[in-house]
């Protein structure tokens, strides 16, 4: 039988002035540091461009495709993984959206 797939997707910005930095800790350590935890298939990351709407809110856009039953376990699972390393100062907290 097959695993139930789920997306995750978080929005979020860089700290103002260190986007160059935030860009490197998320694509060299925190998505790899993602996809390490069980039940995370996939990681990909875009950069929102201005909509309909105009400019977004979040600027970075962060896709994840989960595998399993239970996708907030999954989601547990990662916070529970976390340490020192899956954080940066260039990434700023209270932007994210998930």
């Amino acid at each position: 039988m097959e695993a139930n797939r789920h997306f995750f997707i978080a929005l979020s910005n860089p700290v103002d002035g260190c986007e160059d930095e935030y860009n490197e800790w998320y694509d060299t350590k925190h998505v790899p540091e993602c996809l390490q935890v069980a039940g995370f298939k996939t990681g990909q990351r875009f950069k929102l461009s201005a909509s309909l709407n105009g400019e977004p809110n979040q600027r970075y856009l962060a896709l994840y495709e989960l595998e399993g039953d239970d996708p907030q376990a999954i989601l547990d699972a990662l916070h529970a993984s976390r340490n020192e390393r899956m954080s940066s100062p260039a990434f700023d907290r209270d932007s994210l959206s998930m």
